[in-house]
């Protein structure tokens, strides 16, 4: 059972940690340090020690969080990801947790949506403004453009 929840998991973080995240190690390394704030907000784990070491590590950084699990007393040192901008952490965060709880799918985090498309997509599409809220919400369903239609076009 655990096997299979782990598995959907990461079937629907995965598109978020590709957009990060190019080699496979670190997406390793974003979704173990997702899982692990969402576990301490979730009241799960709790961090113990922050710490920086010498040499990072292929694909961490030198900043190493020691979280234990708070049922059984167990400690795991996990690598801040060296793909994690700590301007979009928080976000990021968020974003993990609502796609990682057992619960409908909802829209993402506006903030994150228009640091991923706003420059990129939003501004050049056809259906800007609030009379267009509908296709807004859409996208952010989706957790990209979907309703894309360039200006020009």
């Amino acid at each position: 059972m655990t096997y299979k929840a782990t598995q959907e998991v990461v079937r629907r973080v995965m598109p978020l940690l590709e957009r990060i995240a190019n080699r496979t190690i670190d997406r390793a390394r974003l979704l173990q340090y997702l899982s692990a704030r969402a576990g301490e907000s979730w009241g799960v784990l709790e961090v113990v020690a922050d710490s920086e070491e010498q040499a990072p590590a292929l694909g961490g950084t030198s900043r190493v969080l020691t979280f234990r699990d708070r049922a059984s007393g167990a400690e795991h040192e996990i690598r801040y990801p060296a793909t994690l901008d700590t301007e979009i952490e928080a976000w990021l965060i968020e974003e993990y947790q609502r796609l990682a709880s057992d619960q409908r799918l909802s829209l993402m985090g506006e903030p994150l949506f228009r640091h991923f498309f706003e420059r990129t997509v939003c501004d050049r599409c056809r259906w800007r403004g609030p009379e267009f809220e509908q296709f807004h919400r859409e996208c952010r369903f989706a957790g990209h453009p979907v309703n894309f239609q360039g200006i020009d076009d």
